[in-house]
């Protein structure tokens, strides 16, 4: 801890200049989702750390509906001037637009900077016939329709990252939506459904007490939080991960010095201890992903998502 207090602290000396660069105007981070959620907990870290260290009042303003749409319209449409930002997540960025019919598309906004990154889980009982990522692949390809998942609901990130993951290996099984991890975990465990596809903080103490067996990960890589189950890499597919992140955007014609600007300051909160230790506390590790290479990936991301979404049924009308 004492390494990460004085890298925090070398950051700032580094960055600070940047603070009176700018006029010291107040900035809004609109969270699209109601107050309470991990990323309003995260992102009120982020005021907190900025406002003491770098002297800008920073409010985060919660702004919900439309699973998320709504929020980031309104920062779509804000003055483009880097004092309204929008937190956001995976739905209303990538698969919104796909299954709601939403005001705005990704020329609508910048994307600034991305923090971290958790993949969802798929996970059974004990009695499941099958140990191992690979037993469950086979096992539900060589029985078509037979098993049951329980997700988040129709357009939710746990349902696409089942189905695009069963897509990759030609499986097609039956999902039950629910309205989120929560009741698709009471499902598993009160053996109304055969697996659960979910965040793992709703499902971790199960997996701990050995109630419940998590066979894949749907990222490229092995959660912190599982680090015996199985990847896509492994599995063949690292280019199939859906994930559940945590971004800030700016309207489009925000000036390049004023990203750079935001840039510098975010940086410094989510490498702060608090911003840090809330990533441990969920087992999260910091990812910071910024420029042409987020532009890319989340281009990437709303493309490919955009087929899955279409495969499932689930396009506008």
């Amino acid at each position: 801890m004492r390494i990460l207090n004085a890298l925090f602290y070398l950051i700032l000396s580094v960055h600070a200049s940047l603070a009176f660069a700018f006029a010291v105007e107040p900035i809004t981070i609109i969270w699209p989702s109601p107050p309470g959620g991990g990323g309003d907990i995260y992102f009120r870290i982020f005021a907190k750390v900025i406002e003491k260290e770098f002297g800008v009042p920073v409010m985060v303003t919660n702004i919900s509906g439309g699973g998320g749409s709504i929020g980031v319209a309104k920062m779509v449409n804000a003055k483009p001037d880097g004092t309204t930002l929008a937190g956001a997540w995976t739905g209303p960025i990538s698969i919104a637009p796909h299954t709601l019919g939403v005001s705005y598309t990704p020329s609508d906004y910048i994307p600034v900077m991305l923090f971290s990154s958790a993949p969802y889980v798929i996970c059974t009982r004990p009695d499941f016939p099958a140990n191992t990522a690979n037993e469950l692949l086979d096992l539900l390809k060589k029985n078509p329709n037979k098993y049951s998942f329980g997700t988040d609901g129709p357009g939710g990130l746990g349902q696409l990252a089942a189905t695009r993951t069963f897509l990759a290996f030609g499986i097609t099984q039956r999902d039950i939506p629910y309205k989120g991890a929560g009741e698709s975990r009471v499902g598993l465990l009160g053996g109304h459904v055969d697996m659960y596809v979910g965040s793992i903080p709703p499902i971790l103490q199960f997996i701990q007490a050995k109630s419940v067996k998590c066979l894949l990960v749907t990222a490229a890589k092995r959660a912190k939080a599982l680090p015996d189950t199985t990847s896509l890499s492994e599995l063949g597919i690292p280019s199939e991960e859906t994930v559940l992140w945590r971004a800030i955007f700016v309207p489009r014609g925000t000036p390049p010095e004023r990203i750079a600007y935001l840039e510098k300051i975010l940086e410094a909160a989510a490498q702060s201890p608090e911003a840090m230790k809330f990533l441990d506390d969920v087992g999260e590790t910091l990812e910071i992903i910024k420029g042409p290479a987020l532009t890319k990936q989340l281009n990437d991301e709303y493309e490919k998502l955009g087929h899955v979404v279409k495969a499932a049924g689930l396009s506008k009308k």
